[in-house]
């Protein structure tokens, strides 16, 4: 009989383990009380960036004069956005359940929580599991109830633009929604508590950000907090005040492990997430754990998927092992800003690469100029340690410099690559090339 795996949690690592141990011949059970797909497919990533994508579109048809197109009477239908967005998650957790039904897991659609260290009780089931995989994931922090003040999830859903909206947190979920508002003609404020919005990215690349989402009108106030709340009047720590329409509460993330009977495995928390390997094994054989509830992981889904299978295949006997060095981290902005690797503060002898994107044609030629790779270097040994860009499809690019952290490439390495023109990509080329002092077009 084959070995039982039981997959508490079906978000993104959570169904990626699930179909991944099926395919190494696990039987498979998904225990999952919500929406396969969890919060990246149903309520974060996936319908954020089919929102992102219909303002993006409606800014870019509002400035079609500059490509000597004429449209007049545009106009946002934020009811058809949010029926596109509606559609676009369903055709994509339909897929899922299609392979996860065709691979053979069972999927249990019931709260679980364990009952015994390979035991949970799934509604009025009792499973039991050779090996268990962890991915409950986290929910949006709610700091505040009230008429108009919001968590993420429920910025997803507002059916009319509202006049004015204050967000709480300058972090992806924040300045995402902040630009989605502000395009469709919100007048956006971004209050963040820490010195800089996107707190942990590289400053510069924060800072040419920031100014082109202030061009849009989107006002940052950062170093500064909620002092004071009543209704949607808000006292601001640096004594201002101001009234909003809607306030987006985009503070962090809750762990969920505090409900699901851990007490009963052995298995302890540290501020609601558990140790974990690098094979995601916990301390307690057979129990492993993924996704956001891990210590230390970042709250990416890229991340929890890259852990799920990691979780799966060490399940089904096979080596495998995370590694943690170069794990992109987007945010899909209007500009975007993506991030790999280690920041110049972060090397003790660094060398770095700054190319504008007005540098080359392909920014000209499609009249996205805004922006700025960043490329870090080690002086000794040439390896390409960071990639840092904001600007137009930096999302995309960010994965040659995630393969190039990832591999312990040098700057002569990557400097060689041949790369098309007219492309975003020669970004790169400019880059390494101004490290090696043989850059083309930069000064």
């Amino acid at each position: 009989m084959s070995k039982h795996l039981v997959v508490l949690g079906g978000g993104p690592g959570g169904y990626a383990a699930a179909l991944v141990a099926a395919r190494k011949g696990l039987q498979v059970t998904l225990i999952e009380e919500r929406e396969i797909g969890g919060t990246c497919l149903n309520r974060g990533c996936i319908p954020t960036k089919a929102l992102l994508a219909c303002s993006d579109l409606y800014s870019r048809i509002r400035e079609a004069s500059r490509y000597g197109i004429r449209v007049e009477g545009a106009s946002a239908d934020l009811d058809a956005m949010q029926a596109r967005k509606d559609k676009v998650v369903k055709t994509l957790r339909t897929g899922v359940e299609s392979l996860l039904a065709k691979r053979g897991v069972t999927v249990v659609k019931a709260r679980g929580h364990f009952t015994g260290s390979h035991e949970l009780m799934a509604g009025t089931e009792s499973i039991k599991g050779d090996c268990i995989i962890i991915a409950t994931g986290t929910e949006a922090l709610r700091l505040w109830e009230g008429d108009g003040i919001l968590i993420s999830d429920e910025a997803l859903t507002l059916r009319e633009v509202p006049e004015s909206l204050l967000v709480v947190g300058a972090g992806a979920v924040g300045i995402e929604m902040a630009c989605f508002y502000s395009e469709l003609g919100s007048k956006v404020t971004v209050v963040e508590m820490m010195a800089q919005a996107m707190p942990g990215l590289d400053s510069e690349i924060v800072e040419t950000c920031v100014r082109e989402l202030k061009k849009k009108g989107i006002q940052i106030k950062t170093s500064c907090k909620v002092e004071k709340l009543e209704g949607r009047t808000v006292t601001f720590s640096d004594g201002k005040s101001a009234s909003y329409a809607v306030i987006l509460q985009a503070v962090g993330r809750a762990f969920n492990t505090s409900d699901i009977g851990l007490e009963h495995t052995g298995l302890t928390t540290l501020r609601g997430r558990i140790a974990a390997s690098g094979t995601m094994e916990t301390g307690v054989a057979g129990i492993y754990a993924i996704g956001d509830i891990v210590t230390g992981s970042p709250l990416l889904a890229h991340s929890a998927t890259a852990q799920g299978i990691v979780a799966a295949l060490s399940a089904a006997g096979e080596k495998a092992s995370m590694d943690y060095s170069a794990i992109p981290n987007c945010i899909y902005s209007h500009p975007e800003v993506a991030s790999v690797g280690q920041r110049e503060s972060d090397i003790d002898q660094p060398v770095v690469a700054r190319v504008p994107y007005r540098t080359i044609g392909r920014s000209h030629a499609g009249g996205d100029i805004a922006g700025l790779m960043k490329i870090v270097a080690d002086q000794e040994t040439g390896k390409v340690r960071g990639v840092h860009i904001v600007g137009e499809k930096a999302t995309e690019l960010i994965h040659e410099g995630a393969v190039a952290v990832r591999l312990g490439l040098t700057v002569r390495e990557m400097g060689e690559v041949v790369r098309a023109h007219p492309t975003f990509s020669e970004l790169y080329s400019e880059c390494y090339h101004l490290l090696e002092g043989r850059a083309v077009h930069v000064l």
